[in-house]
């Protein structure tokens, strides 16, 4: 299986954004990450939001699953920071 961590940019995305409408799709094989953060963002706060997501997202797909992150604005440099 394949799950998916969605790291939106500031505010999260609406539902009409393109990262919502695949996180829809997606169904139960995304999660969002959820920082405490979104409108005036802290690194650490979304660094830690994407390590949580990362381990539920990991947790769902299993030992011979794959994980992918997607990310926009903001959110790149979240996970690129997360990957370091």
């Amino acid at each position: 299986m394949v799950a998916y961590v969605v790291i939106p940019g500031i505010d999260g995305s609406d539902e009409r954004h393109w990262q919502s409408r695949w996180e829809a799709e997606w169904g139960g094989a995304a999660v969002r990450i959820a920082p405490a953060s979104w409108t005036e963002p802290d690194l650490a706060d979304w660094i830690a939001a994407v390590g949580a997501a990362y381990g539920t997202a990991s947790a769902a797909a299993g030992r011979a699953g794959a994980v992918v992150l997607v990310a926009h604005s903001l959110g790149c440099w979240a996970a690129a920071c997360w990957l370091e």
